[in-house]
């Protein structure tokens, strides 16, 4: 019986990009530096929608790396880690979908 690996290609690419989305928000080290506060602070964008409360703005930024996961991990479903890439690529774009839906809401609600 021999069992078949699926190869190396294109859509294993969608790992490496779906390990850059999340090292875009996690804090390194002792200091607690994330890429993506050093990067708005370095383009002087608020991090949070409300001063030091509200919408984690780069936290929805990130969607920019599970779109083209999503979308090279859909296309290239032969390839070694494009299942697992796919639907945790997913599974962040909803979040980062509905957190904002969820937190605008609250906003009018509670206006």
């Amino acid at each position: 019986m021999t069992t078949q690996q699926k190869p190396l290609g294109f859509g294993t690419l969608s790992l490496l990009v779906l390990a850059m989305g999340f090292a875009f928000n996690f804090p390194w080290g002792q200091a607690n530096f994330m890429i993506s506060h050093y990067l708005f602070n370095l383009i002087n964008v608020p991090i949070y929608s409300n001063g030091t409360q509200g919408l984690h703005i780069p936290f929805v930024v990130a969607a920019l790396f599970w779109i083209p996961t999503f979308w090279i991990a859909r296309k290239n479903r032969s390839h070694y880690g494009t299942s697992v890439a796919r639907n945790v690529a997913a599974f962040m774009l909803v979040f980062c979908i509905i957190g904002p839906i969820i937190t605008v809401v609250d906003w009018f609600v509670n206006a």
